[in-house]
């Protein structure tokens, strides 16, 4: 017989809301080494935890449904009704396959100014404890590059 713990395990290990990161390049970053960002070199925060994010030629739409699909294939799902939530932000549940630590990433689509291509911020943080060891990255990192296979493709 095998006995599942995993509803009571995310009930012990509730998420809470997302931070609410605000991207920039003079934004503050986490002291603890439990995060992840991605963003357009020109709004990047100055951390080593970071890469620079993708641009598509593409409707907004578009990516929000790419990344909302591919997202289940690593370990997340997308949350809607966060509070506060603000339009062309995504916020996604990510829960660690054993323990079921959860990890918030949010998502802010960058519509280009004038033509040009769209592109994201994303934030990628860990709700329990001080480091990761690097799971937001190598999470971000291989969502990011099938969002970007999908993409290519449309």
């Amino acid at each position: 017989m095998v006995v599942r713990f995993t509803g009571l395990i995310d009930h012990m290990l509730p998420a809470g809301e997302p931070p609410k990161f605000t991207f920039a390049p003079d934004t503050p970053v986490p002291q603890t080494r439990n995060f992840f960002v991605a963003c357009p070199d020109d709004l990047l925060p100055k951390t080593d935890r970071s890469m620079q994010s993708p641009h598509f030629n593409a409707a907004a739409s578009t990516l929000a449904d790419v990344m909302i699909e591919t997202a289940p294939a690593h370990g997340m799902t997308a949350k809607t009704g966060v509070s506060g939530a603000e339009p062309g932000r995504l916020y996604f549940l990510a829960r660690s396959p054993i323990f079921h630590f959860p990890d918030w990433v949010e998502v802010e689509l960058v519509l280009p100014e004038k033509g040009g291509d769209i592109s994201f911020c994303l934030f990628a943080q860990s709700v329990y404890g001080l480091d990761d060891i690097q799971q937001n990255e190598k999470r971000t990192r291989a969502w990011i590059a099938d969002v970007t296979k999908l993409m290519h493709g449309k």
